[in-house]
């Protein structure tokens, strides 16, 4: 494959075979090491003035030792360009599963919530935000486990301080309200959790509006509709940690070590029969000697409490008929308490697009005509348009940007320019 001429070929004797991916620091290349017969992917920092940020991911994740969590194998340096080489994750990222699918079978649901919950666990443990959970930062390997990746933005109660006053990181869709105030804590992943786990379950953001101020308002007071209403067949332990998640004051949402007890209560569709039959088996002349009593005492019961249904039989009907007369008809259906009106979805009216912490940034359409960011790109569902961004000081950046109800906003960074 051909690389831009400043991209080396071989990092600490991994050969770099694709480019996978870009982010916010650098470009992510999928490579392999003949000597260790292994395959990696291998960040590289394309922006110096992100140094301290990208030795931060570094730091935290070589930290980090568990199953649902990508390795971090080294911190190399190529150059003057540092880089982090790390285990690379065959599969599809979750993004691309929900794109594929829409929404997930609820055993799906359960077990990518319970991993992504017994990794936030262990973070949380070691003190350690993660600040970045969305569907493109997991990735589902072909037996089901899943890896949490991209560490990006990860902060350590140690970490330096290294976002600007004012500066909010992360994704606005998975965004908690304390974030919204710069004030991000443990449980700001647990409401990203709340969130994937609504999208994954539903096949919807909970939070969406067509301009930015109109979600974060809605991120503000916690506003989303049922997920039951969405899927009527949802299950309840689902729906249990969605709204345990989704709670505005972060001492009242669930911990992440809660999240998995939630999920372990659920027995085993497989193993519940046979349990049951075994019982049967074991017990079954007692079993039938308690079903005589029971079936004689329900005779009894019925027999002589007849007359007493048929007194309140009569009671209840004069009752409702006086009510009636008092309000001059029948009474109207008492609404309930805390009912959330249904808007299955909202109309796709286009994307908003944003370069944080960039200025004078323009967004250049094909036929050379330009827009200042953040810019509100009008279209309709499935509409895909080729843009490039440009900003003095920087490299152009071409990007490719899908209208769907499931992003309402997508945010940029460039490479700084060397001319």
């Amino acid at each position: 494959m051909a690389y831009v001429s400043s991209t080396p070929d071989e990092v600490d004797g991994y050969k770099l075979q694709e480019r996978i991916g870009s982010g916010g620091m650098g470009e992510v290349y999928k490579a392999y090491n003949p000597s260790l017969h292994r395959w990696a992917a291998i960040k590289i920092l394309h922006q110096e003035n992100f140094i301290e940020r990208f030795k931060n991911e570094a730091t935290i994740q070589a930290s980090t030792n568990h199953p649902n969590i990508a390795r971090l194998y080294a911190f190399s340096k190529i150059g003057r360009r540092d880089c982090i080489i790390m285990e690379y994750v065959e599969g599809d990222s979750l993004d691309t599963l929900l794109k594929r699918k829409g929404k997930l079978q609820a055993e799906e649901v359960r077990s990518i919530i319970f991993q992504i919950a017994a990794a936030l666990a262990y973070l949380h443990k070691k003190e350690i935000v993660h600040r970045d959970i969305k569907p493109q930062n997991i990735k589902i390997q072909p037996d089901g486990t899943l890896k949490m990746l991209d560490f990006g933005i990860a902060k350590h109660k140690l970490s330096p301080k290294l976002t600007q006053a004012g500066f909010v990181v992360g994704t606005m869709e998975y965004l908690a309200p304390e974030q919204l105030a710069h004030k991000p804590e443990l449980k700001s992943d647990m409401w990203a959790l709340g969130v994937l786990s609504y999208e994954i379950a539903t096949g919807y953001l909970p939070f969406e509006s067509s301009t930015l101020p109109g979600l974060q308002e809605k991120i503000r007071k916690g506003s989303f509709t049922n997920p039951e209403i969405l899927v009527p067949e949802i299950p309840q332990d689902i729906c249990r940690v969605i709204d345990k998640c989704l709670r505005i004051n972060p001492d009242l949402r669930a911990s992440a070590w809660e999240v998995t007890k939630i999920l372990e209560m659920v027995e085993s569709p497989r193993e519940e029969p046979i349990r049951f039959m075994n019982f049967i088996s074991q017990n079954r002349k007692w079993i039938l000697l308690a079903s005589g009593i029971v079936l004689m005492v329900l005779l009894l019961l019925v027999f002589n409490s007849n007359s007493f249904y048929q007194w309140k039989s009569r009671k209840d009907s004069n009752e409702k008929s006086s009510f009636e007369n008092k309000k001059g008809g029948m009474p109207e259906q008492e609404q309930e308490p805390n009912a959330i009106a249904p808007p299955a979805t909202l109309p796709v009216e286009g994307v908003w697009l944003s370069t944080p912490g960039i200025n004078n940034t323009q967004i250049i359409f094909p036929d050379g005509s330009k827009q200042d960011l953040p810019f509100q790109l009008k279209g309709k569902e499935g509409d895909n348009f080729e843009l490039t961004i440009h900003a003095d000081g920087y490299n152009d950046k071409k990007i490719q940007v899908e209208i769907t109800p499931r992003r309402s906003s997508y945010e940029y960074y460039l490479d700084k320019s060397d001319k």
